[in-house]
């Protein structure tokens, strides 16, 4: 039986440590970066007089110019991996931020959205993939509708749902799976009778004929269409039940503008440049430093923990760079960063480092300051959790519930989600959720 592994001890001076892409790709990261984030350029001047909702005309150049920026920025892409060489780990990251940028920029920056095509599934081997074809189907969506981009979900780390994610000319996503070979094709012919006859025998003429494979790549493709569908409902609806978790998921029809604290970021991105270094603290609890001449870049890591320690930090209190966002899944990419494009290359090529920590005591005191009620979870509370798949955040060694005067909800990951990674005020994030989320039961 192996041993479990040992979780590292914490050290302040490796944690956080500088981390950044290879320079050598600094030029194509800012050609991939202006076609994928700034194709609608020419047109910017007309977007702050002109209406895009109700001008068609505005909209459709809008979308038209953007979605060129973004499929000659895929199609770039795509050439570097259907070479010969095999990927740098930089190379991977950069290739990966720039997709995962795009499809931030099709689902409006919408957590809610991203946690529905997540499924927590390993990187696909592009090069062990039926990606030519994915590739093939891509150029074909664009030459039926001109003015549409069709992204390629496995160039993404977080769009597992289907293998094309479409915009039209006109705006509208549709999601769709890309199936080659005669088989697959005879089972997705089979899957449409089925669903549209209600046949009674038809499953078992299908496995008389197909086999056990037959059936295993059936099942495959009911399940691919129940995720489909389930992302579709949402974002049209609003609301549906997860088919991998059977939990039902509930967005509230009204626009949340939850506070952000990108205006601090940038003032602090900005003395680093003056001064070599910054640092701020938000709603007494979020603490953030950037690091910015050389002899602080090495060891600037290292004073950004000892002070957040010295004001109540803990060795499991979440701590992250910025550039971490490049990896995470869920995170929004630097390149969709409300801060200067200055310092978003800063930050992916060493020039800066950003460090920041949130005190979890520090945050239950200014919850209780504004009026929240904070208690620690029993140990049955904890252990359904556990065992629903949901685990809490374990603050010295109890999960914690707050809650208002309707409901409660326990201190989870995703909470440190929107706070680190989407740039939303603590205080805020959790009041927002409390007081716009179904009442939620332990």
């Amino acid at each position: 039986m192996s041993k479990k592994k040992s979780k590292p001890k914490y050290d302040p001076f490796k944690i956080l440590s500088p981390q950044y892409i290879n320079r050598d790709l600094e030029d194509l990261a800012k050609r991939l970066f202006e076609l994928s984030a700034k194709g609608s350029k020419p047109i910017w001047d007309e977007l702050k007089v002109g209406n895009i909702k109700e001008d068609l005309d505005l909209r459709k150049r809008f979308l038209a110019s953007s979605h060129a920026g973004m499929n000659e920025a895929q199609q770039s892409i795509v050439e570097i991996i259907q070479s010969n060489q095999n990927l740098t780990n930089s190379q991977t990251v950069l290739i990966q931020g720039v997709a995962d940028s795009m499809a931030w920029q099709l689902i409006g920056n919408q957590l809610c959205y991203a946690r529905c095509f997540y499924k927590g599934h390993k990187p696909v081997n592009l090069k062990q993939s039926n990606f030519d074809s994915v590739v093939l189907a891509a150029n074909q969506m664009a030459s039926i509708d001109p003015g549409s981009f069709a992204l390629i979900s496995d160039l993404t780390s977080f769009v597992q749902v289907g293998d094309l994610l479409t915009m039209g000319s006109l705006g509208g996503l549709t999601i769709s799976e890309v199936k080659e070979g005669r088989k697959n094709h005879e089972i997705l012919e089979f899957m449409n009778f089925m669903t549209q006859s209600d046949c009674p025998r038809a499953f078992q003429y299908f496995a008389q004929e197909h086999g056990e494979s037959g059936i295993k790549q059936l099942q495959r493709m009911f399940r691919q269409a129940d995720r489909m569908g389930y992302v579709k409902e949402v974002m049209l609806k609003g609301r549906s039940l997860d088919p991998d978790t059977n939990h039902k998921i509930s967005i509230p029809e009204e626009f949340i503008y939850i506070q952000d604290w990108d205006s601090e970021l940038n003032s602090i991105l900005e003395g680093s440049d003056s001064k070599g270094w910054d640092l701020n603290v938000i709603d007494d609890c979020l603490f953030i430093a950037s690091y910015s001449e050389d002899a602080m870049l090495n060891h600037g890591h290292g004073m950004f923990n000892i002070w957040f320690d010295q004001f109540g930090g803990t060795a499991s209190c979440p701590r992250i760079r910025l550039i971490d966002s490049m990896t995470h899944p869920l995170a929004m990419p630097i390149f969709n960063f409300n801060i200067s494009d200055e310092h978003k290359f800063d930050i992916l090529f060493g020039r800066k480092n950003v460090c920041i920590g949130l005190n979890i005591n520090a945050l239950l005191k200014k919850l209780i300051s504004v009026g929240l009620k904070v208690r620690e979870a029993t140990n049955k509370e904890a252990s359904k959790m556990d065992q629903q798949g949901f685990p809490p955040y374990r603050h010295n060694g109890k999960a914690i519930f707050i809650g208002n005067e309707q409901q409660e909800m326990p201190l989870m990951d995703g909470i440190f989600l929107r706070i680190l990674f989407h740039s939303q005020r603590p205080v805020e994030t959790i009041q927002a959720i409390l007081n716009n989320s179904p009442k939620l039961t332990p």
